[in-house]
């Protein structure tokens, strides 16, 4: 879906579609010589990051494998609180292997810090994050190589994978939802994802 079909719903288009492949391509060879060439597991984090994980994956100039975690994030008056319930696990052993965490936005870091610590009790070889969007004020994660597509300011992302209330992920850019959606004439009340 392009942005035309919804463009009174988006305040803005962030990262259009050639820019966001642009960067995937580039993302892919970082983590590649990273890795020295070796065969990662890519384990993309259902459903924001599906996309991303299949084009980081084809843009991957080696082999890869990829596993997929579904989890739920819980927040409280619009603030992640770090609790999560895994809804689909990872059926790849790791133990030995590196591990590169795919996931389509950082928005607070709470989730993405319980998946670090979550996978690293499952003994890889290495961890490392690649996120195609990180927004403000994100904790960072020292001991973990990190990869970022794009810093991005607040607000509702959608596109590219990324929803809201299951809509929008067939959108091919990145663009910020707009507070009011004209065809709903609802106010949205965005909960933070991590």
């Amino acid at each position: 879906m392009d942005a035309s079909h919804v463009a009174d719903e988006l305040e803005a288009v962030i990262l259009t579609e050639d820019q966001i492949l642009a960067r995937v391509a580039v993302l892919a060879v970082e983590l590649y010589q990273d890795l020295a060439g070796r065969t990662p597991v890519l384990v993309g984090v259902l459903g924001g990051a599906a996309t991303f994980t299949v084009d980081l994956a084809r843009a991957y100039p080696g082999q890869v494998e990829i596993g997929w975690m579904a989890i739920k994030s819980y927040s409280t008056r619009n603030r992640a609180s770090g609790s999560v319930r895994v809804l689909k696990d990872l059926d790849i052993d790791i133990a030995g292997r590196d591990v590169v965490i795919v996931d389509g936005v950082i928005d607070t870091g709470l989730t993405m810090t319980w998946l670090i610590s979550n996978l690293a009790q499952r003994n890889p070889a290495t961890i490392s994050v690649c996120a195609l969007l990180r927004k403000p004020d994100v904790a960072r994660f020292d001991d973990t190589p990190t990869h970022i597509g794009f810093d991005v300011g607040p607000g509702l992302i959608v596109g590219y994978g990324l929803d809201h209330q299951g809509r929008y992920r067939n959108l091919r850019c990145a663009a910020v939802l707009a507070v009011e959606t004209p065809s709903k004439g609802t106010r949205l009340t965005p909960s933070p994802a991590a």
